[in-house]
């Protein structure tokens, strides 16, 4: 089991304002930190029309991160497929993977903010022909590792059936993670019998290294309020339906207790129950200091990478 790290968005918010210029050299630091620490991969992500300068231009976010290391991975989590050209995405990725000596990973996902397919001329009731459009040509074209973020099992099937990488949500339950595993697999499996190695399994997690107790409840504290205000920015702000009196409570609980908080034994104890390739920890978060962030980086390329390098279980 690798250990990556994400989500770098490049923002530019209310409670940790910083010129966009600052954020693009952090993001360079930050990578190359990462890859002092032993950290397999760093993730970028993508969204459009967030008035914090949320990344809309991924491929030139990871050209900056992979030219200014020389090992680590750097990987889109994700690239949102349906508003881009697929075939233009394809020959990007090749040519950032060619030109790392292999070190680019493509993640697409749907999307499901109206405003950006509105703001690039995409009919949203059609995101999912776009979508099986883009991974169908993703398939046939691009010699890049690539994975599928997905949230429900029909979108783990179609990513094993054409052979793609998983890339699983945060907040979502070990048990639901091993469902999409499952489904996943016996979508590939289904596909090509003859197939001896399974695409690989990538899990997001919301994941903070902590001493003590009150270090852990500042932690859940983090993740707590970044969820908050992603959802603030982008579900409520675009009347997609969440009733955020009598929900929004509710789901900040589920996500807080999805959390993987404590020791780097703990965690490493924790992440031993899933069968995934890479763990990607949630770490970039808007609140935490840079020292925080320094620091947690640091302990998780020296203190969780080697506890976790054999773990992981057969489902």
């Amino acid at each position: 089991m690798d250990m990556g790290i994400g989500l770098w968005c490049l923002q530019s918010t209310a409670t940790n304002p910083r010129s966009f210029g600052q954020a693009y050299q952090e993001l360079a630091e930050d990578a190359r930190m990462a890859e002092d620490n032993g950290i397999h991969s760093l993730w970028l992500s993508e969204h459009h029309a967030y008035y914090d300068g949320y990344c809309p231009a991924l491929m030139p976010a990871a050209a900056a991160a992979l030219a200014a290391t020389e090992s680590i991975q750097i990987g889109t989590g994700v690239l949102l497929l349906p508003l881009h050209e697929p075939h233009r995405v394809a020959n990007a990725a090749n040519l950032l993977n060619e030109q790392s000596s292999g070190r680019f990973h493509l993640g697409v996902g749907m999307g499901y903010r109206p405003i950006e397919f509105e703001i690039k001329q995409r009919d949203m009731s059609q995101r999912l022909k776009l979508m099986n459009a883009g991974l169908d040509a993703l398939h046939s074209t691009t010699q890049t590792p690539t994975w599928v973020g997905i949230s429900s099992e029909k979108a783990a099937e179609r990513a094993g059936r054409r052979g793609l990488g998983l890339f699983i949500s945060g907040a979502f339950s070990k048990d639901v993670v091993n469902t999409l595993i499952r489904a996943h697999r016996t979508a590939w499996e289904k596909s090509d019998p003859n197939q001896d190695t399974p695409p690989p399994v990538g899990l997001l997690r919301n994941l903070w290294i902590v001493d003590s107790p009150a270090e852990r409840r500042q932690a859940l504290n983090w993740v707590r309020s970044s969820y908050l205000v992603y959802a603030g920015l982008g579900w409520g702000a675009d009347n997609t339906g969440v009733d955020f009196v009598s929900q929004i409570e509710t789901s900040m609980d589920e996500v807080e207790k999805s959390a993987t908080v404590g020791s780097a034994e703990e965690i490493a104890a924790e992440l031993d129950g899933y069968d995934v390739d890479l763990v990607v920890c949630r770490i970039g978060y808007d609140q935490p200091p840079r020292t925080a962030l320094t620091e947690v980086i640091e302990r998780i390329g020296r203190e969780l990478a080697p506890l976790v390098k054999d773990s992981g279980v057969k489902l």
